[in-house]
């Protein structure tokens, strides 16, 4: 009788886990959420920068870093979380948090991964582009699409770029817009002047 008991509830209980299905649902929804929370407040960073609002910046750093180990985790469980497996919107939302992330190496780690993702389709190549940046500068090497850029005298400046002459072509085979309208599109967004093209 005690075997059919524990019996019972071993298969009450494997009848309560959520299936795979409603997991990955699950996971979709927490994403997007998390990529809103990634995004409410970035207009800020640049006058927070300027007025030395340390914090904020510390608010930000915290919460970057929260968001990053728990993606961290989830991809442990289930791989990188691209389109194929979370949709788009969720993809783009795992995308931002790495993209944000303070967790030394986590973007050399995951740009591989990435790399590969982009090649099935999974993820779109500008992301990957972006990506390779922020990797390239955190190592002290010139950036190849330009897509970073720093706060200094509280202006967006872009990071140093290899063979800048042509990082608009460098731009277009991975679907970015010319640097001009990126950079216009950053002083919209951040609400501070951008220097485009570099000051010689």
């Amino acid at each position: 009788m005690r075997h059919v008991w524990l019996t019972l509830i071993v298969v009450a209980s494997c009848a309560r886990a959520p299936s795979r299905e409603a997991q990955l649902r699950a996971l979709s929804d927490t994403l997007v959420q998390r990529g809103v929370e990634d995004q409410a407040g970035r207009d800020q960073i640049a006058r927070a920068v300027a007025n030395n609002d340390t914090v904020f910046l510390k608010r930000l750093v915290a919460t970057d870093s929260a968001r990053s180990l728990w993606l961290r985790d989830v991809i442990r469980k289930y791989g990188w979380p691209g389109r194929a497996l979370v949709g788009d919107s969720a993809a783009k939302a795992a995308w931002l948090i790495l993209q944000h992330t303070q967790l030394a190496g986590f973007q050399e780690e995951m740009l591989p991964v990435l790399e590969s993702a982009a090649q099935r389709g999974d993820i779109p190549k500008q992301d990957v582009a972006l990506l390779i940046d922020r990797v390239r500068v955190h190592q002290g090497k010139g950036q190849l699409y330009g897509g970073s850029f720093s706060i200094k005298d509280g202006k967006l400046v872009a990071d140093s770029i290899d063979d800048i002459a042509h990082v608009d072509e460098r731009r277009a085979t991975v679907g970015l817009p010319p640097m001009a309208e990126y950079a216009r599109v950053l002083g919209e967004v951040y609400k501070v002047p951008v220097v485009w093209p570099p000051k010689r």
